[in-house]
């Protein structure tokens, strides 16, 4: 048994382009399907109707969308510079989740994904999504919510109506709008139920339908009516914040700003609309446009003085309203931490910054990274500075938001655990051994990681400290200490900020490793802001270290901040030391566990007959569970984590089924505590049977389908429940039988070779025959080549001059084509002349970065040799693949059509094609296969004659010469079609006149 791996500035113009659809769906069609077949969870997304209509009991997908841990406290660390601010705060709109829809409810089974852990910046995190194609309302994945709040930050979900021309409707609004007779606002009551039920923080409204231009005080009157509302009806720590684009008179219009065209959006003290307010980005412009307060159809050019942001601190001051209730936005979704701000204008130096801090997408560090490795560079370059210390000052424009904001941290209770896990790993170790060997990402599994990162003072010792995916004592990750150590050295390493009240039972310990015994390690705390040395002792438990402390002498004190001692008892200059896990534990506080119960199979859906999907729930633990271990046992017992998570409820996909007439496997739920301690008796297991096996579903892919002579290709199995795969190579000049899941051939000869792959099981064979399936041609050396790539295309239509055809064919993927519509696009490339074609390759919205549901579903694929008369030779539907693969056979054409049949996986739409390679050779003919029946007949032919010839009893060394000839044009192959059929004519006339001859002498000697 085995677990499978697997334009415009304001804030809508900034997101992936999704078109209209023509229907309303809570889920989309893509997804529905996806679901039929494995059973995923999605987390939730709606349009205004949909959610209106929503109900958890009835939402298959909500129990694995709800986030179980509370909503942390937090303390301010201490400021590590003068400009570090402790009042204003820092709101993060990220794309945290690559697309609306199609995001699974508890992570993935991969390693990458936009794993955030610099928390102690930021005081809010709102879930950034929405589009016009796939739902206007986007809740939190359940991963999100949970580490955001172990870590002490609400997230919010998004509201998001698109402006026009990025498929907004008016009747979108009117609908999320609707007013009850008694006043009440349904749709308010459905926003408060969701944050509810999910567990998350409350709502960012960004309202962009409508214009600069066209008045709708009718909608804005009834907006500020409904967020009135809303304020009344929901819980006192739930935050609404309003994005600056509406104003009083219904027109959307940016402000950068407040003042008095938006400020009834914000409210006042007494009676306010929203918690806050995020605005627009062009306060740091030179110039922008205005209201003319005169003709609505006009806007006045405005010049940044840079006074703006203090002007709305007095303005919202004014109305009672703290000026850190605005956030001054800032888009970094481009550039990144390469953006240009005046920073001035919000940070005045030696003042009080004027408001707080929005940032826009700043997931730019892992959109833009070209690895994970890359990704934590950037984000510590973006959120502390180019230096990785928040105490030393940048040179460069960008100085990192440790800068401006002070470090906040969620070490307040006891007890407090970490295994400075980021929520992913390359595999997955409980207690220091590895329990699955596969990549993951549930954010909702991150710890909390360091408050600074980093501050370490070296003397003598030149140390540095990072995050390390190479060791971990629990989950994928922990903290690297390394570089060069001293004799008497000593470095200081600040971790955390604290505010932790102390008991006669706390204690304080460590779990480590180190690569020599070449240091001492000590903690540095302040407690009661007196800094105490204390000495740990010390046991070793494998590759581990526990080193642990009793702080019983400072019960009734409070723990501010804790640091780790390194001093050297000698040299090392490669010295290495791994931290596994720091826990503060107050006796047995934390470890009330009781046994799991309920656990139900929810659905089991088996793909194929080999892969099954597994839905587990149970009911939720006691507030002691930090987490649940979920493990896969087979029928012999061995057991294979797949999985953890703080949620009761839970997905396992991709199991592989042990190859058994029948096959049974159980599931396992083990509750770990908040002190990181699990018991055997506190597990509950499941078993599910699978339908009786059957004979393997067999397939097999081809490294090149065409090569040269003296070239190999590599056949891979791709069958689903075989054990055992056996191969026939077939062709005028070989015939090789071999076995294994991969096997390579080599081929010294042109030709044509048929595939022949057996695959096995217990329950029968199945036999998967492909005729003519390697071509072997001299013409064939260097592979196929994208002959389409810079070539001039044409298509119907396009959004705009960026997304034109050409984009299409120009070997990128972070260009494409697109045009409206659900059907009827089409594009088409001119190849210069005519050529043989083998495969159109096309990249879909996916292979770009986009939702799945936007994969083009259906397309014609079609060829011409003169533009005039067409061939169709593929026909499409179902697609779903992000790049999908079509074999075209080795047709001449000069001109290749896509013909779009259905742009999206649902309804509505635009096309988007990343990319489209026609790949083949610049001929117009391969010898191999145009000779292919000729060469055949003619060693039929050959064989045939020879035998007649053996019965002849006599030699004639004219035909043997011309027999032979006729051999050599057999094993020469690549020989034009023409030349054959002429050397058999040939081969056929001089046998008949040898037979001929014979007829003739017999005749004369019976006369």
């Amino acid at each position: 048994m085995k677990h499978r791996k697997l334009l415009s500035s304001a804030i809508a113009a900034m997101l992936l382009f999704s078109a209209v659809p023509n229907t309303s769906y809570a889920i989309l069609e893509s997804d529905i399907a996806t679901q039929e077949k494995n059973g995923q969870p999605f987390s939730s997304y709606w349009y205004p109707s949909e959610l209106l209509k929503w109900n958890p009991n009835t939402d298959k997908d909500a129990k694995f969308n709800v986030g179980t841990v509370p909503l942390q406290e937090r303390t301010d660390g201490e400021k590590q510079k003068k400009s570090q601010s402790d009042e204003a705060k820092v709101i993060s709109l990220a794309i945290a989740n690559k697309t609306t829809s199609a995001t699974p409810s508890q992570g993935k089974d991969e390693f990458d994904g936009y794993n955030f852990s610099y928390w102690q910046y930021i005081d809010t995190l709102v879930a950034w999504g929405g589009s016009s194609g796939e739902g206007l309302i986007l809740s939190p994945s359940a991963d999100l919510i949970d580490a955001a709040h172990t870590n002490g930050v609400p997230v919010l979900g998004t509201v998001f109506f698109p402006p026009l021309e990025y498929g907004g409707r008016y009747e979108w609004m009117e609908e999320f709008l609707q007013k009850n007779d008694d006043g009440t606002f349904p749709m308010a009551d459905k926003l408060v139920e969701v944050a509810k039920y999910y567990n998350f923080d409350g709502w960012f409204i960004n309202q962009e339908t409508g214009d600069r231009e066209t008045l709708k005080p009718e909608l804005a009157k009834l907006m500020k009516e409904f967020l009135a509302y809303l304020q009344k009806i929901k819980p006192d720590n739930m935050e609404i914040i309003w994005y600056d684009s509406m104003i009083d008179d219904g027109r959307v219009f940016w402000q950068n700003r407040l003042n008095d065209y938006n400020k009834n959006f914000l409210g006042t003290n007494k009676k306010p609309l929203s918690d806050g307010m995020f605005l627009n980005f062009w306060w740091t412009n030179e110039k922008y446009s205005a209201v003319d307060p005169a003709n609505n159809q006009n806007r006045i050019p405005y010049t940044v003085t840079g006074k703006e942001l203090n002007e709305s601190a007095k303005l919202a001051k004014k109305m009672k309203r703290s000026p850190y209730d605005l956030y001054a936005g800032v888009d970094v979704q481009a550039e990144g931490y390469n953006t240009k701000i005046k920073w001035d204008y919000l940070f005045p130096e030696g003042k009080n910054a004027n408001t707080s801090l929005g940032l826009y997408c700043p997931s730019w560090t892992f959109d833009s990274a070209k690895d994970f490795d890359e990704f934590l560079e950037k984000e510590n370059r973006f959120w502390v500075n180019e230096n990785g210390d928040p105490r030393e000052n940048s040179e460069e424009d960008w100085k990192g938001i440790s800068n401006y904001i002070v470090e906040k941290s969620p070490v307040t209770s006891l007890p407090f655990v970490t295994n400075f896990s980021m929520g992913n790993g390359k595999f997955f170790n409980v207690n220091g051994k590895t329990v699955s060997s596969d990549e993951w990402n549930h954010r909702g599994m991150m710890d909390v990681m360091p408050t600074y990162r980093w501050v370490i003072d070296n003397k003598k010792n030149n140390i540095s400290a990072d995050v390390d995916y190479t060791e971990s004592y629990y989950g994928g990750s922990s903290i690297a200490i390394r570089g060069k150590i001293e004799k008497g050295g000593k470095s200081a390493i600040k971790l955390y900020a604290s505010e932790l009240n102390l008991t006669s039972d706390t204690e304080i310990s460590l779990k480590y490793k180190t690569n020599n015994d070449k240091a001492k390690l000590k903690l540095e705390l302040v407690i009661n802001d007196k800094k105490h040395i204390v000495s740990l002792d010390t046991k070793k438990n494998g590759e581990w270290v526990d080193a642990n402390a009793s702080l019983s002498k400072y019960e009734g004190q409070e723990l501010e901040e804790i640091s780790l001692i390194v001093e050297g008892n000698a040299k090392s200059n490669k010295f290495k030391l791994n931290l596994g896990e720091m826990s503060i534990t107050d006796g047995n506080k934390g470890n009330k566990v009781s046994k799991v119960s309920n656990l139900k199979v929810e659905d089991f859906k088996v793909i194929d007959n080999y892969y099954g999907n597994v839905r587990l729930t149970w009911d939720k633990g006691s507030e002691d569970v930090s987490h649940y271990e979920i493990y896969m046992e087979d029928e012999n017992g061995n057991k294979e984590l797949v999985g953890a998570t703080p949620t009761n409820a839970f997905y396992v996909n991709d199991i592989e089924r042990q190859l058994t007439i029948d096959t049974k496997t159980s599931f396992i739920v083990r509750p770990v505590s908040k002190t990181n301690k699990s018991e055997l008796q506190n597990e509950s297991k499941i078993t599910v049977e699978w339908p009786k096996l059957e004979a393997p579903k067999a397939d097999f892919e081809v490294s090149d389908p065409i090569v040269a002579p003296g070239e190999s290709i590599t056949l891979t199995d791709k069958s689903l429940a075989e054990n055992k795969v056996k191969w026939k190579i077939e062709g005028l000049h070989k015939n090789e039988e071999l076995e294994g899941e991969n096997v390579t051939v080599k081929f010294d000869k042109p030709g044509v070779y048929t595939v022949t792959q057996i695959s096995s099981n217990p329950a029968g064979e199945t036999i998967n025959k492909k005729e003519d399936f390697i071509v072997v041609s001299s013409q064939a050396k260097g592979g196929l080549k994208n002959l389409a790539l810079n070539k001039d295309a044409v298509a119907n239509t396009q959004v705009n001059d960026n997304e034109a055809a050409k984009f299409a064919f120009d070997g990128k993927l972070n260009s494409k084509w697109c045009a409206f519509g659900e059907k009827g696009n089409w594009i088409e490339v001119d190849l210069g002349k005519e050529m043989t074609i083998k495969e159109l390759r096309m990249s879909h919205a996916q292979a770009g970065g986009e939702a799945a549901s936007m994969n083009t579903s259906e397309y014609t694929v079609e060829v011409s040799k003169d533009k005039k008369v067409w061939k169709a030779l593929k026909d499409i539907k179902g697609n779903t693949n992000a790049i999908s693969k079509d074999d075209l056979g080795y047709e001449l054409a000069r001109y290749v059509r896509v013909k779009i049949n259905k742009s999206e996986q649902g309804t509505g739409g635009a096309t988007r094609i990343y990319e489209i390679e026609v790949l083949g050779l610049d001929s117009e003919k391969i010898t191999v296969l145009d000779n292919k029946q000729a060469l055949i007949q003619l060693n039929s032919t050959i064989e045939n004659i020879e035998n007649e010839y053996k019965n002849l009893g006599k030699v004639d060394k004219e035909f043997e010469a011309i027999l032979e000839q006729s051999k050599n044009v057999v094993n020469m192959v690549e020989v034009e079609k023409e030349e054959i059929l002429k050397v058999e004519s040939n081969l056929k006339d001089a046998f008949s006149k040898l037979k001929q001859t014979k007829i003739d002498t017999y005749n004369e000697q019976l006369s």
